[in-house]
């Protein structure tokens, strides 16, 4: 499936979809990581808290956005902010330190250090460097490691914070002010109690909430500001064949902004609906000098049997700060260049368990700064190099003993769902409880000391996904070249035709050198538009495969996928996906520059745009 669908779908809660993004991204997530993680355990603690980042803030990605680059983005933060929170424990405990020698010579410090106490690590090591030592933007920038306009951000975001704390009588009104919007949530928008409190989780700006119905796979997520104001709105249920006309869709969406909001549409312009697999999106943003503002206003999400089933507030006051490009704005040129550079390529799709051939349109760029236009870079196509495997003797361990899968191990989990279809494992032994309702808490729940294993629909092994630590006390056993030996005779096991499809492509150990990550390519004359990768990691302490990502597709149906020849041509197929081509001029926000910078933006990456399209048939393809 291809990238813009797959978000789509998950941006609209479809079951299950969250997850199956996340399976066919986990290779490149987990690449990411690796540059940053110093160990195995720090990795999986940064990518689960990086995969529930992606998910609170998918419904805000906007089309013009790559998935890609902003997983990255989210990944790289949450890599950093892994290691400010734990390698610079010294400034924090200097924080500390701080508040102790205070302690002696003013209660009132005292308090304030109790309140500090209340805020997100971050901010309270910001605001005592800024209020209690007197440091200067510009000193405490580099004291933590971030740039001074985001420490500006962390500083004002920890004075609002500290405002409503400090305007609670006591501290634990705070908890109380949960309370207070957990039972706003339930009575606004109905929740049953039936229902399980799954998250309760304080990000400073926002407070999250999550329930689900496991029996009925439904549920509901919900966020507000601690003002109380209505941030963010998901409601994941079973939906009928009703389909209403959009003028009453549009009307179900004014009632929810009326009963649950204090937004007021007149203010805002109102974008032209799109039109979602389960839903149709109405949106309302903000403008500037007659250009959009990226990230501003909001959208509902109507399903077209009659209920609101996302709801997401931006920013709905004007920003202050906006860069005036020094280059006239030229929109139809732009368009003119794209219409003549974008390429159409062909590829072997394997998005599906048939596969296909498609074209698919790669243009330059997707968006790119008015006064940096002419300046952007050609594309250039990535290399890979890859040569044949080497033969190695065959395992006499089954699957279930290469992976540490044995009787001591019970199904906690299984999901049935098409594109999700598998198990999870943890021992019998083993029981986890959670200290809070938290997103860390509600994952480690979930994954920790786990087997996960992915199947196809004829029942083979697609994936294996593997939580479990090894013990301490043993001792790495194998090298590099053992690793890929090892990840060989695995796949002689899941794969046995892979001497005819696979080329080596490389083998590595992760950052702290506890695992071999062996990369494989499959071979084909036609490039692969996604998934002609596969991953095998073996665990240096055990020899237990710990990751496997299998080709979507069967061996056979690809070899044959191979001899087909497309019946549109490249040239038909670029002149019919080009045709609903659109480009605006939009303001985007720099962090860096601290202001909203003019972009020409296309439209190829809106849910409504076809970027694809079957080579024999000709359909365009989500």
């Amino acid at each position: 499936m291809e990238e813009t669908q797959l978000v789509k779908r998950a941006q609209q809660r479809e079951k299950g979809a969250f997850e199956h993004l996340m399976e066919v991204y986990a290779p490149r997530l987990q690449r990411i990581i690796n540059a940053y993680a110093l160990n195995k355990y720090d990795l999986e603690d940064i990518k689960q808290e990086t995969i529930i980042r992606m998910f609170v803030s998918l419904p805000t990605l906007l089309h013009h956005r790559s998935f890609t680059s902003w997983m990255k983005k989210i990944a790289i933060h949450t890599s950093i902010d892994f290691y400010r929170k734990k390698d610079r424990e010294i400034p924090i405990e200097n924080v500390q330190e701080i508040k102790h020698s205070y302690k002696e010579e003013s209660e009132h410090l005292l308090w304030i250090g109790q309140i500090l106490d209340e805020l997100d690590k971050r901010k309270s090591q910001i605001l005592f460097l800024k209020i209690i030592d007197d440091y200067t933007f510009k000193q405490i920038s580099h004291i933590v490691g971030l740039t001074e306009s985001t420490v500006k951000s962390h500083y004002y975001g920890g004075i609002k914070k500290l405002k409503m704390i400090l305007a609670a009588e006591t501290i634990g009104e705070v908890q109380n002010m949960l309370e207070t919007l957990k039972e706003k949530a339930v009575s606004m928008f109905s929740i049953p109690s039936s229902y399980d409190l799954l998250i309760e989780q304080d990000y400073s700006e926002e407070i999250l909430f999550a329930w689900e119905d496991k029996a009925e796979e439904t549920g509901f997520i919900v966020s507000f500001h601690p003002n109380g104001e209505l941030l963010s709105y998901s409601r994941d249920m079973n939906h009928t064949h009703i389909h209403y006309a959009e003028e009453v869709l549009y009307e179900k969406a004014l009632t929810f902004l009326h009963d649950q909001t204090n937004l007021c549409p007149p203010s805002f312009s109102n974008a032209s609906p799109t039109f979602l697999t389960k839903s149709i999106r109405f949106e309302w943003i903000m403008k500037h000098n007659g250009y959009k503002i990226d990230n501003s206003g909001f959208f509902i999400d109507v399903s077209y049997d009659g209920y609101v089933i996302n709801f997401k507030r931006y920013c709905t006051t004007l920003p202050r700060h906006f860069q005036q490009p020094q280059k006239e704005v030229h929109v139809e040129a732009v368009k003119d260049y794209l219409m003549k550079e974008t390429s159409c390529n062909l590829f072997l799709s394997t998005s599906n368990t048939k596969g296909q051939l498609v074209y698919k349109i790669e243009p330059p760029f997707y968006s790119v700064e008015v006064d940096e236009f002419s300046l952007y870079p050609v594309k250039e196509d990535d290399l890979v190099l890859s040569k044949p495997l080497m033969f190695v003797n065959p395992s006499t361990e089954t699957i279930e003993e290469m992976i540490g899968l044995t009787d001591e191990h019970e199904c906690i989990r299984e999901s049935k769902d098409p594109e999700l279809r598998g198990k999870v494992f943890r021992k019998k032994n083993l029981t986890l409880v959670s200290s809070d309702k938290s997103v860390d808490s509600y994952m480690r729940e979930r994954n920790e000391e786990t087997i996960k294993i992915q199947y196809k629909e004829n029942g083979k092994i697609k994936g294996i996904f593997s939580f479990e630590t090894p013990p301490a006390n043993l001792r790495k056993k194998c090298n590099r070249k053992q690793g890929y030996e090892r990840a060989l005779q695995f796949l002689e096991k899941v794969l046995p035709s892979y001497q005819t499809i696979l080329r080596f492509g490389g083998v590595s150990y992760n950052t702290d050198e506890s695992w071999v990550l062996v990369t494989f390519y499959l071979t084909s004359n036609i490039p692969f538009e996604y998934g002609g990768m596969i991953n095998v990691s073996v665990c240096r302490k055990t020899l237990r495969i710990v990751y496997y990502m299998g080709p979507e597709i069967e061996v056979d149906k690809l070899l044959s996928l191979q001899e087909e020849r497309p019946l549109i041509s490249a040239t038909k197929a670029k002149e019919t996906l080009l045709s609903l081509l659109e480009v605006e001029a939009v303001w985007k926000e720099d962090e860096e520059k601290d202001c909203f910078i003019l972009h020409y933006q296309t439209n190829l990456l809106e849910p409504s745009f076809h970027s694809r399209m079957n080579a024999k048939t000709g359909d365009l393809l989500d």
